[in-house]
């Protein structure tokens, strides 16, 4: 059995009840999944409280007032089994590096303005640019920048 009530609504009480609606919407539907088994189709009237309106009647909206009063007990939740990672092995060979990799570290302490320890640091490679830097430096070059604080 339904009752129904019909309540004169302003428009912040309406968006209350459109949350309220949702709410009790969301719930009848979570309700209406458990197993039959489980299921008590009690439902018990709320009971309503004297509301006097001081504001004029704006929207009529009909909501309903009976609450289910299913007891609804979860089942237990199964845990996933823990899997063992195997591990990671140790690298055995130098990480490699691109030039782009180089430049971008560069720039790091290039921004913190340390522009001559760059200088200096591809100019002690033999180099007058990280262009000229030979491909088999990038490892050591990489290094160096790395002592000199660039994140690499």
């Amino acid at each position: 059995m339904n009752i129904n009530v019909t309540i004169g609504v302003t428009p912040q009480l309406e968006k209350v009840l459109e949350g309220l609606a949702l709410l009790f919407s969301t719930q009848v539907k979570s309700l209406t999944e458990v197993p039959a088994v489980q299921q008590q189709n009690n439902v018990v009237p709320m009971q309503q409280p004297h509301i006097q309106h001081q504001a004029p009647v704006v929207h009529q909206q009909t909501v309903p007032t009976a609450v289910p009063t299913t007891q609804y007990q979860a089942p237990p939740v199964q845990q996933a089994p823990v899997v063992q990672q195997p591990q990671q092995a140790v690298p055995t060979s130098a990480p490699t590096y691109t030039q782009n990799d180089l430049a971008v570290a560069a720039t790091q302490l290039v921004d913190a303005g340390r522009m001559g320890e760059v200088q200096a640091l591809i100019a002690s490679f033999g180099a007058q640019s990280l262009l000229d830097l030979p491909t088999e430096q990038y490892g050591a070059f990489a290094t160096k920048l790395r002592e000199l604080g660039a994140k690499i």
